[in-house]
């Protein structure tokens, strides 16, 4: 959901990074935070838990000048890719305004990658996202391996319609750059046509069951870093109520008023390129740069500081959830080793 601050005359979009485990999700955001021609930035901000990470930051791409008077900021996310983590990935997809979809292209993934992309629409959908009009961008990466699955196949057995398709070797930072130029791209076409991915009719997402995997299988999660017995019971503790994460952590936010976002993007602007990473100016100031990461002037006090503020709320929530996910594996993992030691 497009953020609109007119104290400091900002829009910020979120874009997700999504897929199975180990698929390349957290290599993208590394090689695009890396770029030293990418300066106007946030800090990185990583969340490690025992089996994936949680990363973001932001950024504000100066070449794509002003929406309707607004400066542009963009918050790049990961999800963990675990199957155990699914209310994770649930929270971090909340208020989503494009997804990148980073498929693996070794043949042995196909399953997890397809397991995968059903849980990623389950879960927008649970956000009350439409997945058939959010900004979507596929990346087939990992195209340097042997035992890859063709161009073809991938897009026979992945359907991506009119998605862009990006071949991807994201280690070697190989179409890393060109994948989220066409996300970003995507989102702000949705802004300009002032497309609705919300959908209305789907209830409000509660507090997810911790211990549920919400559609996905355990192919999807990759190869796993933890390993657990496969099929066992998840008891609680004698005395110890099941831990569950406050509603609140998942409230869905307040949609933006249709009259404020049609004010932001109000006709009198001059109208947005059709690629906006393009060289030509955009919109006052007229911006021309070669790349489309060009080093800018660093953000105001003001911007930054709200900002980080966005940044810092996003990061309790998710601390929270990750911190309940944590107590209630550990819980899990106290409960088998006192079975193992009766047997």
């Amino acid at each position: 959901m497009v953020l609109i601050n007119k104290a400091i005359n900002e829009v910020t979009v979120k874009l997700v990074y999504y897929g199975p485990g180990l698929c390349g999700k957290t290599t993208n955001l590394e090689k695009v935070y890396a770029n030293p021609k990418l300066e106007n930035k946030g800090k990185m901000i990583s969340m490690s838990t025992e089996t994936d990470r949680t990363l973001f930051f932001d950024f504000m791409p100066m070449e794509l000048g002003t929406i309707g008077g607004q400066k542009v900021r963009v918050q790049l996310y990961t999800v963990p890719g675990q199957v155990f983590y699914d209310a994770t990935r649930k929270l971090v997809l909340r208020g989503a305004d494009g997804v990148v979809f980073v498929a693996d292209s070794q043949a042995s993934m196909r399953e997890s990658n397809v397991d995968s992309l059903q849980n990623l629409k389950t879960n927008l959908r649970l956000n009350r996202i439409d997945p058939e009009k959010v900004a979507l961008v596929f990346q087939y990466n990992k195209r340097d391996l042997p035992n890859t699955d063709s161009v073809d196949d991938m897009t026979a057995y992945l359907e991506p319609g009119p998605a862009p398709v990006i071949e991807a070797a994201a280690i070697n930072g190989v179409g890393v750059t060109a994948t989220l130029r066409a996300a970003v791209g995507r989102i702000l076409d949705n802004l300009k046509n002032h497309v609705d991915t919300t959908l209305a009719e789907e209830p409000e997402l509660t507090a997810p069951d911790m211990s549920a995997k919400a559609g996905a299988t355990s192919a999807s999660a990759g190869t796993p870093k933890l390993s657990m017995r496969e099929g066992a019971p998840r008891p609680s503790p004698a005395g110890r109520p099941a831990v569950e994460v406050p509603p609140a952590a998942f409230a869905q936010p307040a949609p933006v008023p249709v009259a404020a976002f049609e004010s932001v993007f109000a006709p009198a602007a001059p109208p947005l390129e059709e690629d906006p990473f393009g060289a030509a100016p955009v919109i006052d100031p007229p911006v021309a740069v070669a790349e489309p990461f060009a080093a800018a002037a660093p953000a105001d006090t003001a911007a930054e500081r709200a900002g980080i503020e966005s940044l810092l709320a996003n990061t309790r929530a998710i601390v929270a959830a990750l911190e309940s996910a944590l107590e209630h594996a550990r819980e899990n993992e106290r409960a088998l080793r006192q079975r193992l030691s009766e047997l």
